[in-house]
């Protein structure tokens, strides 16, 4: 690990500093190499000299010494060998007879001796006329390595510094010699890099081996100057065909939806006019022509789901599919589906089962795309299983929900299930001819997962059966947020032009003949009188003029269309308190509602809902609504609507203004949000009930919050209704008041037919 480390450091040193470190490196080590050679070198010599020397001086004394020896003149013998004290490296000198006694001796102080690293004895023979009358021992220490460093030190480390200096300044020349033309090749991929203008070239170097480098280099430079070009052209060209398909793509997708539109409108007297020719033939008793005009209304149907399924995958392609994200209950949007699946499982005899794991809870997503993804995989499920099983589970991992629907049906070979997600495919032939359907709702499914940034997966086995896993975020507040009506709409039902004739007044504003009629024909049975008229501008002049109860507005028309329309109600005091219910082909009921409309039907319209509008506001009601909603848009806009049907509204923002409202004025009803600052609608409801009012109103919670158990609970026999403020139209909530004036009129006159 530390020797790789160690080539991690040195391969990060650039080329400079490795030059001028391995130049600087090579001289110190040569520099050392060559100091130690000739120290060791020096010893050598040094060491043969001394040795020459000393032999030589014990020569010299033992010939001197000899007479003294032999007359025992102590005194001659000690001044001969103490002539050997100016000799530094001696240490110290005796002299012994033949019996092996000390003669003499001479030794130098004691700080030389301890100064001393080392010592050599020399044993020399005292010789007279050749015969031998005793021996001189001389004790010497030679000179050591160390000494010879010590003696050398100051004039090798002058020449050291020397000849490294010579060596830094010799690899600085050279490093600039050499990384010149590599300094031109950097300099010119630079120039390039900030450019990119491949045409650049780099000169010629006089050195032949850098010389094919730059070469090369220039030969690389002009191949990918001509890659580059060719590839120019080619995205140029993927750029022209994408846009080509892209455009395809759109004007496909255009197509199907103005086509869709275009089949909506037959479609819509069709199945219109057959309701009604249902109710007539019923009437008369004729059982079979009912059997044959239900023939006819399940066929267009049949037909409309299709259209309304190539009309979703035309919006998503067009990238006219929004989402409305809001808090909701993942649990609540099961039950519904399974609620919706059951009649479909019992046609083949399935069983159908559901399991919640307990990590789910709330999510802030599409509910609307979510419950169709699953409300799809669903009856899928349902319709290729003949008496078998179809499990819905569902599970919360991190971020993301997952759902599993599982089912014993026919399952899938892996060439189906490769081909299973485009648009109007099945399995194969045989089971479209077997299971019918069109192929588009997986497709949708898969479409709509993308848009709530989750996926589908598949698993199947033939004759075994498939699981179908859904996966989408729990959380998409990050990507957008609910259109939230951005103008304040005053609440103003002005006074109403008087007509002849007590039928309340419906205005039709449509440029189709058969809708015009049909929806004409729906309004006189439900006790209306009618004025048509076929385009916005005509529409206006009759709303002005005749002041009508009830607008039922188409958007796609000539001249002036439905939003302008819209808009022109809105500005006008007079008719802004007119209710207007948008009935078109478009589906856009968030801007429907934003503009201004009480509520959005979407052709083919279904007949109960269309009468049950038209009754709501066939009669004035009398009574009074308090609002409590902290945001002014929303309040203002559920105040119109319920003002649309009669009853006098006021709106505070929360609820300390709300319960000081109920002490000082009668109100009949309360329309609240649970989530208010400044006192929220739990305290509300429960001051309500600690007021002690004779005439207790009656409380809807408008909220877009899941409630849990305890929430309920809380609520529980406090208040008339739960609404989800998702979705809620004007006309909804001024039908669950004008229900509740209903049933709280029939308990009144049970109360009195009790009395009487």
């Amino acid at each position: 690990m530390n020797d790789y480390r160690v080539s991690s450091h040195f391969a990060a040193i650039p080329f400079r500093g490795k030059l001028n470190a391995l130049t600087a490196a090579t001289v110190i080590v040569a520099l050392l190499l060559s100091c130690m050679g000739l120290i060791v070198l020096q010893y050598q010599n040094d060491k043969q000299a001394t040795k020459r020397r000393h032999e030589q001086i014990a020569s010299v004394i033992s010939a001197n010494i000899g007479a003294a020896l032999v007359f025992g003149d102590r005194q001659a013998a000690q001044e001969n060998i103490r002539s050997v004290a100016r000799v530094s490296d001696v240490y110290s000198l005796r002299v012994y007879n033949n019996d092996g006694e000390k003669f003499v001796e001479y030794i130098k102080s004691a700080p030389d001796h301890k100064a001393n690293h080392s010592e050599n004895l020399i044993n020399q023979p005292i010789l007279i006329d050749g015969d031998r009358v005793g021996e001189l021992r001389m004790a010497v220490h030679p000179q050591t390595i160390w000494d010879i460093v010590k003696e050398t030190a100051l004039t090798a480390s002058i020449l050291f510094v020397a000849c490294l200096a010579i060596a830094l300044l010799f690899s600085r020349w050279l490093g600039k010699t050499a990384i010149r033309p590599i300094d031109r090749l950097i300099d010119a991929m630079e120039e390039i890099s900030k450019s990119g203008n491949f045409s650049v070239r780099v000169k010629a170097e006089p050195d032949p081996d850098f010389n094919i480098i730059i070469e090369s280099f220039n030969r690389m430079l002009g191949e990918v100057e001509n890659r580059n070009h060719q590839l120019s052209e080619s995205a140029l060209d993927l750029t022209h065909a994408r846009d080509e398909a892209q455009q395809a793509n759109l004007a496909k997708s255009q197509f199907l939806a103005n086509m869709s539109h275009e089949l909506r409108t037959p479609l819509n007297a069709i199945i219109g006019y057959t309701e009604v020719l249902k109710d007539e033939l019923e009437a008369a008793n004729m059982e079979r022509s009912v059997d044959d005009v239900q023939w006819i209304y399940g066929s267009a149907k049949q037909l409309l789901g299709l259209i309304n399924g190539i009309l979703d995958l035309s919006k998503i392609e067009a990238g006219g599919m929004d989402l409305d994200m809001h808090e909701f209950e993942v649990g609540e949007i099961l039950r519904e589906v399974i609620a919706m699946l059951e009649p479909i499982a019992a046609q083949k005899n399935n069983s159908l089962h559901v399991q919640i794991d307990s990590s789910v809870s709330n999510a802030h997503t599409d509910s609307t795309k979510l419950r169709q993804c699953l409300l799809n995989l669903g009856s899928n499920a349902c319709k290729f299983t003949e008496d078998g099983h179809v499990v819905i589970t569902a599970r919360a991992e991190g971020e993301k929900l997952i759902f599993t629907v599982s089912d014993t049906g026919i399952g899938m070979t892996q060439d189906q299930m490769d081909r299973l997600f485009q648009p109007f495919v099945q399995a194969d032939a045989s089971t479209t001819r077997r299971f019918g359907g069109t192929g588009l709702g997986l497709t949708i499914s898969w479409r709509f997962a993308e848009m709530l940034q989750g996926s589908i997966d598949v698993d199947s086995n033939p004759g075994v059966g498939s699981t179908f896993t859904l996966s989408v975020i729990s959380d998409l507040r990050a990507a957008g947020a609910l259109v939230e009506a951005d103008t304040l709409m005053a609440v103003d039902a002005g006074p109403r032009a008087e007509r002849d004739g007590t039928k309340p007044l419906a205005l039709i504003v449509d440029d189709e003949p058969s809708s015009l009629q049909l929806l004409t024909r729906m309004a006189e049975q439900a006790g209306y009188q009618v004025s048509m008229a076929t385009d916005g501008e005509s529409g206006l002049s009759v709303a002005r003029r005749e002041r009508p109860d009830l607008i039922l507005l188409d958007i796609g028309m000539p001249k002036v269309d439905g939003w302008e329309v819209l808009d022109a109600l809105e500005k006008e005091s007079a008719l802004r308190s007119i209710p207007t219910v948008v009935v078109t082909v478009d589906d856009d009921r968030r801007r429907a509602l934003a503009a201004g409309a009480s509520d959005h039907l979407v052709k083919p319209v279904n007949r109960e809902e269309l009468i049950d509008i038209l009754k709501l506001y066939s009669d004035r009601q009398k009574g009074r609504v308090l609002v409590a909603d902290d945001d002014p848009a929303t309040a203002a806009l559920y105040a119109r609507g319920i003002a649309q049907i009669g009853y006098d509204v006021e709106t505070v923002r929360n609820g300390t203004e709300a319960i000081k409202a109920i002490t000082t004025g009668n109100f009949d009803f309360v329309v609240t949000d649970l989530k208010m600052p400044g006192g929220d609608g739990f305290q509300l409801v429960d001051a309500i009930g600690q007021l002690g009012l004779t005439k207790t109103p009656n409380i809807f919670v408008v909220t877009g919050l899941p409630l849990g158990s305890s929430d309920k609970a809380r609520l529980d026999g406090k208040v008339v209704k739960l609404i989800p403020k998702n979705g809620l139209s004007p006309r909804k909530l001024a039908g669950d008041l004008n229900s509740a004036a209903r049933d709280r009129a029939a308990i009144a006159l049970s109360f009195v037919g009790a009395a009487i």
